[in-house]
């Protein structure tokens, strides 16, 4: 009915805002040599480390962008062909959501030193995982006795050796050093919820929310792991069995981009606002949507440092974050 109608018109608009983001996410801005992620790199006193802070923030937001732009994509598609596919849809977007959550985690906080100890913190956190891909990696290449198996096995150790090399050091870090995520994905995703509530407040829809309220973002990603995983227990929330009407799949499919879109986009305009230099540059590419950059612009002067110091001074005043 019109209501169906309503939804599909509101789905397509915003498979158009997702996609908006993914020329950021492909193409992301070089950090200005005087932003507030310049400053951190410089900070961080790891030996051959030059943009940790700037690099683990930074692939997390693409991944989202990435994700994001692949469900306006199979959204967009299947309409075309008259079906939904609100599961793969949900699925990406719990994704974009994950990583966004944990971008925003990583540079929310103001303080560099605490900066730092988060980043120090995440990778570690990931290591566990890296430790059993490489053990079954190596399984795998050891038990290969084709022509690439050899090429293969010694590209692989290379890449084991320097990716060590930098959890060695972290690992030597004391325990003061390092803040890592605790809770899981869902607690970064309550977090991230939070920020944007006091940062960048959720803008009314009035179509919208004259018909249905919007799942929070910790709502929903809980709801969409049973997408993810597989879990039948799910669909006693989305679907009516004793009526044939996709409409419920529809909300669920305007419930997942909301929450993807929205904490996306604070996601980017979070590190946004960390890559700008000090003062307006007309060459630098707007490659994002004009609501990026009105949240850029809110959110940039609470990262700026309220006196003028080089990296070099900054770096120097942080010793204490290193080794």
């Amino acid at each position: 009915g019109l209501m169906r109608a309503m939804f599909l018109g509101l789905i397509g608009e915003r498979t158009k805002r997702a996609k908006d983001l993914l020329s950021w996410g492909l193409r992301p801005n070089p950090i200005h040599r005087e932003s507030r992620l310049a400053f951190d790199d410089v900070a961080v006193t790891l030996e051959n480390e030059t943009n940790l802070v700037s690099s683990t923030a930074l692939y997390p937001t693409m991944n989202a962008c990435e994700n994001l732009a692949a469900a306006a994509e199979v959204i967009a598609l299947a309409l075309t062909q008259g079906q939904i596919r609100t599961s793969a849809t949900a699925a990406l977007c719990r994704i974009a959501m994950e990583s966004s959550a944990k971008t925003i985690w990583l540079i929310s906080e103001t303080d560099t030193e605490e900066r730092i100890r988060r980043c120090y913190g995440f990778l570690k956190a990931e290591r566990g995982r890296q430790e059993e891909f490489e053990r079954l990696e190596a399984e795998a290449l050891a038990a290969r006795t084709d022509p690439l198996a050899e090429v293969d096995l010694t590209n692989f150790e290379k890449r084991r050796e320097r990716v060590a090399a930098r959890q060695a050091k972290i690992a030597a870090l004391s325990a003061e050093h390092i803040t890592g995520p605790s809770g899981g994905p869902l607690k970064l995703v309550e977090g991230a919820e939070i920020w944007m509530d006091e940062q960048l407040p959720r803008k009314a829809d009035a179509e919208l929310d004259a018909v249905m309220h919007p799942r929070s973002a910790k709502s929903f990603y809980s709801l969409g792991s049973g997408f993810v995983h597989g879990f039948k227990w799910l669909m006693g929330y989305v679907l009516n069995d004793e009526e044939l009407d996709d409409t419920p799949l529809l909300a669920i499919t305007l419930d997942s981009f909301g929450n993807a879109i929205r904490m996306t986009e604070a996601a980017v305009s979070l590190y946004e606002a960390q890559s700008v230099g000090p003062r307006p540059d007309p060459k630098r590419a707007r490659n994002y949507p004009d609501g990026v950059a009105d949240a850029v612009e809110v959110l940039a002067p609470q990262y700026r440092f309220a006196e003028k110091r080089t990296p070099t001074e900054l770096g120097e005043g942080h010793r204490g974050s290193g080794a």
